[in-house]
C-alpha cells in the first residue's frame, strides 16, 4: 500500500504524449470490483491529470468510494505508443472549480474561443473535478 501513496514523476516523452490532443480512457472500479471504463477529455497539470464529470456520474461515485483509477492515453499519431497512469484520485466537490477546469480542458479540444459557450451551455447539475496523482507510470513511446 505504501507504493500507492508515492507520487511518480512523468518524463519529458510522457508529458509530450499527454499534451497532445488525445482522448483518455479512464478506468474506475464498480462496487462489485468490476472495471468501469469511459473515454474522457483531460488536461495535464504538472505531473497530474485533470478531468471533471457530473456529481451524479458513475465514475464520480466510483472515485468517491475508491480513489484508485487507471488513465490510459494513446498517441493519436502512432497506434503503438501510449502512457498508462495508475493513480489515486483526489475528487474535488466544487462546482465552480470543476466548471473552471472544464473551461481549460475544453480549450484544448475545441479552442479557447468556443470553450466559454460550451461550458455555459451545460445543464445546472453540480460537477466534480478529478485530480489524478500517478503512483505508477508505464507504457511505450515510439519515436
Amino acid at each position: 500500500m505504501r507504493e500507492r501513496n508515492r507520487h511518480t514523476m512523468l518524463d519529458d516523452k510522457q508529458r509530450g504524449l499527454l499534451d497532445k490532443q488525445a482522448f483518455a480512457k479512464l478506468v474506475t472500479l464498480m462496487p462489485d470490483g468490476h472495471p468501469h471504463g469511459t473515454v474522457m477529455w483531460y488536461r495535464r497539470e504538472g505531473d497530474t491529470v485533470r478531468m471533471m464529470a457530473p456529481e451524479s456520474a458513475v465514475k464520480t461515485k466510483n472515485l468517491d468510494r475508491d480513489p484508485r483509477a487507471t488513465v490510459v492515453v494513446d498517441d493519436p499519431d502512432s497506434g503503438y505508443s501510449y502512457v498508462e497512469l495508475r493513480c489515486r484520485c483526489e475528487v474535488v466537490h466544487d462546482d465552480a472549480a470543476a466548471r473552471e477546469e472544464l473551461h481549460h480542458i475544453a480549450s484544448r479540444y475545441i479552442g479557447a474561443d468556443k470553450a466559454p459557450d460550451f461550458v455555459a451551455a451545460l445543464d445546472d447539475a453540480p460537477r466534480a473535478m478529478f485530480i489524478f496523482h500517478p503512483f505508477r507510470v508505464q507504457g511505450q513511446i515510439r519515436d
